[in-house]
């Protein structure tokens, strides 16, 4: 059975940084090359899973600490076939955690 008061991920202040980092994000892709729209949403999930790692599970952390940190590495460069096959990576890392995490206490 879940926990009926499980410790919150965010705090009010990290989820309002969150949103207007979204909201703007949003603005300024209007203005930008379409390109850059996933990048500002890596940069979203960078952002979140910040804040997620100190209150996440040993699981979690190590799924943030993973793929998705070499991801949102600045010093990777952009190569767009590498870049693409880095995110069907970390999606794949992000699908297989959510099965295992999600089924852990399931009947």
């Amino acid at each position: 059975m879940a926990d009926p008061a499980p410790a919150l991920t965010l705090s009010e202040d990290e989820s309002l940084e969150l949103l207007a980092f979204l909201v703007t994000a949003a603005r300024t892709q209007l203005d930008e090359a379409a390109e850059y729209g996933s990048l500002r949403l890596l940069t979203a999930a960078g952002r979140l899973a910040a804040f997620m790692a100190p209150r996440a599970s040993p699981a979690t952390r190590a799924l943030l600490a993973g793929p998705l940190a070499a991801l949102l590495d600045p010093a990777r460069g952009i190569d767009p076939a590498r870049y693409a096959a880095e995110l069907d990576e970390v999606c794949r890392a992000v699908a297989e955690h959510l099965v295992a995490h999600f089924r852990v206490g399931a009947p």
